[in-house]
């Protein structure tokens, strides 16, 4: 009879363990979006070279706060080839940062031959990052500008950071592929979910050393 009972108990609490789970997975759904596809952005600027000639002198080192019209180097100018022009001074152009940074590559060396367009350094705003979490298609209409967003970073688990959806972009993540899609006419087909990317603020670094590409985890606050 005690066996009887326990086991109708035992079932009954399955049961409301199952219903339970539901629940909080229903609940879940409803309340919040979550997805680990997501990552550090911030926009890359390039530093080049305006002129053909040679780095005569680069002073910047990566991770260097820079400031917009700041120098970084000299540009020496070739010498013009006629005889005549033997004696005169040597032309320099300074090479200077377009805009406030920190250089994060520098793929540019001292003394090497340069030309116009050539990359010497790309600097990033670290003080203005931004997430990029891409959301599956179905679920896009859920997602609305100003909603609150749990943040994770891969590189700091043990910190939370904070942040609001600033704006969905207009074109799946596909559309920004370097391969082409495949033809939707061809009979080998097959129609696969599409992620949108959704951009989100970084309200604070909590003090810590955040750069772009970083990996996170985003939950999306939906009600």
């Amino acid at each position: 009879m005690i066996r009887r009972i326990l086991s109708t108990v035992l079932v009954f609490v399955a049961l409301a363990a199952i219903a339970g789970g539901i629940v909080y997975w229903v609940y879940d759904g409803y309340m919040y979006y979550r997805t680990d596809d997501a990552q550090v952005s911030g926009q890359l600027v390039t530093i080049s070279s305006q002129e053909t000639g040679t780095l005569s002198a680069f002073t910047v080192t990566v991770g260097q706060t820079v400031s917009a019209g700041e120098s970084i180097g000299t540009i020496t100018l070739p010498s013009p080839s006629s005889g005549e022009a033997r004696g005169l001074p040597v032309t320099t152009v300074a090479l200077t940062s377009p805009t406030n940074g920190t250089i994060v590559q520098i793929p540019a060396v001292q003394g090497q031959a340069v030309v116009p367009g050539l990359q010497l350094a790309v600097l990033a705003n670290l003080n203005a990052l931004t997430i990029t979490a891409y959301v599956d298609e179905g679920s896009v209409s859920n997602i609305n500008a100003n909603q609150a967003v749990d943040i994770h970073l891969d590189a700091y688990g043990g910190t939370n950071f904070t942040g609001h959806v600033v704006q969905i972009v207009q074109a799946t993540a596909g559309e920004f592929s370097l391969l082409p899609n495949e033809d939707p006419t061809s009979g080998n087909f097959t129609k696969v979910s599409q992620r949108v990317p959704v951009l989100i603020t970084l309200d604070t670094k909590n003090g810590k050393d955040i750069v772009p590409g970083m990996s996170a985890e985003v939950t999306i606050h939906l009600h």
